[in-house]
């Protein structure tokens, strides 16, 4: 276990500390590699308390709960009756109530919207909850103080000024809960490239409808130490005493930079975009942070990926329907076009829409930013081997992208060109080749 300054309350050693091995490292690339967060931040406020609680300030919080009847919460996810490490989301064993864990920075917010139905301060006695931060800020890694290795992460709902509105409405969490439960029955035919931290429950208090939290459970190789999950904004992020983690690959591996990305992240990323979105109809949210690497315990890539937050990880449904894929039970089903249609942006619904947002948060948010951040280092003269030229990774995935969709359909696209600077074109492409799938599996059926 590791200390770490800046934990509240004064509470007896050892009682907050970190965890290491898998978990450890991981928390390390997601407090220390970040990649240019003043992007997503307000910050023309005065500083405030809500600064504190970014993930590079590795600030360890007693984490504020609500006892609740069980009537006064929508629930999402196992019925049978556990802790925040698993079983019923926030259950208490044969109570009939729930705990709901709140961000520190809302917890008067909850405790005034709470007040009338009953609610109680948890723990009134007894061991408290611990919690971190990750890159999010409201998605916390959380521990019993009790049971230090009952490691698991909460996805909280935050209003603030600095990170904007970030709450979890009942659409979000049934979306959550639902598709990882999706995602979930039909692991044994997904590839093996990737896994997923799944979300297995979620509550949304009936006083506080925007108001939400959604458990997510640690694979359990990560929580062995077997794997460290790294985002691939760590690739290029960084911070004092933690280099990027592609300039420590790079030495590590003996490699230039395009030898290092071009097979995990170019190849093999596209071989596997394809295979989710016309075999599954699964269509990632693939920006950095959602998006992690498999590493070792020595921290060398094993050619697999991660992906969290099932928020963010669209459907399409015609697809799946024309292909023999059943849903299956869905929680929030009675608002369909809300919950599993379209996250409310214009035209979401669109499956032309949603493959135009996965392919654009890769090619722009993570191969983008990573080709920018190489160049940089090239002026620098930090990165030995063959330089990279402006445009070459994304060029590159294009072309992988065209290779793995000749190679599974015989589908071919004449015209070879950069797929980040002519998207709409390349997504045109896409949903041709989306039409023979379909056409192809209701002839099948």
């Amino acid at each position: 276990m590791e200390r770490r300054n800046g934990i509240e309350d004064g509470v007896a050693a050892g009682a907050a500390d970190l965890p290491s091995g898998g978990v450890g490292a991981f928390l390390r690339f997601e407090q220390h590699g970040l990649w240019r967060p003043e992007r997503l931040r307000d910050l023309r406020a005065p500083p405030g308390a809500m600064r504190s609680y970014f993930p590079e300030r590795g600030k360890v919080f007693r984490l504020p709960c609500f006892r609740l009847g069980g009537a006064s919460v929508v629930r999402y996810g196992p019925s049978a009756a556990g802790t925040l490490g698993g079983g019923d989301a926030g259950g208490r064993a044969g109570t009939g109530e729930v705990v709901l864990p709140v961000h520190p920075m809302e917890h008067a917010r909850y405790a005034a919207a709470l007040a009338g139905g009953g609610a109680t301060e948890s723990p009134a006695e007894g061991p408290r909850l611990w919690a971190t931060p990750t890159s999010s800020t409201r998605t916390v890694l959380v521990w019993p103080e009790d049971r230090p290795d009952e490691l698991s992460f909460v996805k909280l709902s935050l209003v603030s000024r600095e990170l904007g509105d970030r709450a979890l409405t009942r659409t979000r969490v049934a979306r959550s809960v639902g598709l990882s439960g999706l995602v979930g029955r039909e692991r044994e035919r997904l590839a093996e490239s990737i896994e997923f931290f799944p979300e297995w429950g979620g509550l949304v208090p009936r006083a506080l409808p925007d108001g939400g939290v959604i458990f997510r459970a640690i694979p359990q190789e990560v929580l062995e130490g077997r794997v460290i999950p790294a985002p691939l904004f760590a690739l290029m992020g960084g911070s004092e005493g933690h280099p990027p983690l592609l300039r420590q690959l790079m030495e590590r591996m003996g490699r230039g930079a395009r030898d290092a990305v071009e097979g995990a992240l170019l190849a093999q990323f596209a071989r596997l975009w394809v295979e989710l979105v016309f075999d599954f109809g699964l269509i990632l949210e693939a920006h950095a942070q959602n998006l992690l690497l498999a590493l070792s315990a020595e921290e060398v890539p094993l050619g697999r990926f991660y992906y969290r937050d099932f928020e963010g990880l669209t459907v399409d449904w015609t697809l799946r329907r024309a292909k023999g894929l059943a849903a299956g039970e869905l929680p929030g089903a009675g608002e369909w076009f809300a919950t599993y249609e379209t996250w409310g942006y214009p035209l979401y619904q669109l499956v032309s829409v949603k493959l135009l947002t996965s392919l654009f948060d890769y090619l722009e948010l993570v191969l983008g930013e990573l080709e920018s951040a190489l160049l940089e280092w090239q002026v620098a003269g930090g990165v030995a081997g063959p330089r990279v030229r402006s445009g070459e990774l994304t060029g590159l995935f294009s072309g992988y992208v065209r290779g793995a969709i000749a190679d599974k359909f015989a589908i071919r696209e004449g015209a070879q060109y950069d797929a980040r600077r002519h998207l709409k074109r390349f997504v045109k492409f896409l949903m041709r080749v989306r039409r023979e799938v379909v056409r192809a599996g209701g002839q099948a059926a």
